[in-house]
């Protein structure tokens, strides 16, 4: 379904642009305004993942030490009060410790979306350079990537609800189906991204005016 809508949204820029090339529409820093808002709640679901999973990672690394501390006879009775005061703490460890074993799998979605800000950032600066987009495009392009970027959001929002499922009714099968198809989906947003990059870069070469500029292109875009 991702796929299809992102081709027919490419579809939908191309006929755009080849029907538009030199048209003009005005207020096109408010796309841009709305692309950083996004990115800015990228980041902060990011950085809520990364923290969420560093306390998870701690808190097994604790269980593992007070657990060996448990086979020392000689400190027996300060054990004891330590379970007594932390009894709510073990509870929960004990229902958070499966999760850590899919931390890879988390890992692997937070670099998935750095890699998608990364490249919209560099892509998005590299067509803002190219004279063969008017401001229209631009601003037509930047619709695109706000889509893509909100969905790759949406993704995040799914994986926090997987991490943080020792508070809630989800089992451990259904906390590793929803993160492993939240990496699958950030995935195909990465993958959409990229088409659309080596899509409109090429559409940069088909309006090339001569030789030179072919070649001026192909080395912007590192095409061969």
């Amino acid at each position: 379904m991702k796929m299809t809508c992102c081709n027919l949204l490419w579809t939908t820029l191309l006929t755009c642009m080849l029907s538009r090339a030199n048209g003009q529409i005005p207020g096109t820093g408010l796309v841009s305004g709305a692309i950083k808002k996004v990115i800015m709640a990228v980041d902060l679901k990011v950085q809520q993942l990364q923290n969420q999973t560093i306390a998870l990672q701690n808190a097994g690394q604790r269980l593992e030490n007070n657990l060996h501390l448990s086979g020392l006879d000689d400190i027996s009775g300060w054990l004891n009060r330590e379970k007594e005061l932390y009894a709510g703490y073990y509870r929960e460890l004990s229902e958070v410790r499966p999760l850590i074993a899919d931390y890879e799998e988390v890992k692997t979605i937070i670099t998935r979306q750095e890699q998608l800000v990364a490249e919209y950032r560099r892509a998005s600066g590299m067509f803002s350079r190219d004279r063969h987009f008017s401001q229209a495009e631009l601003r037509y392009m930047e619709t695109i990537y706000q889509g893509i970027l909100q969905e790759s959001l949406r993704d995040l929002d799914q994986v926090l609800t997987a991490v943080s499922a020792y508070s809630t009714q989800m089992n451990d099968a259904e906390r590793l189906q929803r993160i492993r198809e939240t990496s699958q989906a950030m995935q195909v947003s990465l993958d959409h991204l990229r088409q659309f990059n080596r899509q409109t870069a090429a559409l940069s070469l088909r309006r090339a005016k001569d030789v030179q500029d072919r070649q001026q292109v192909k080395q912007f875009y590192s095409i061969h």
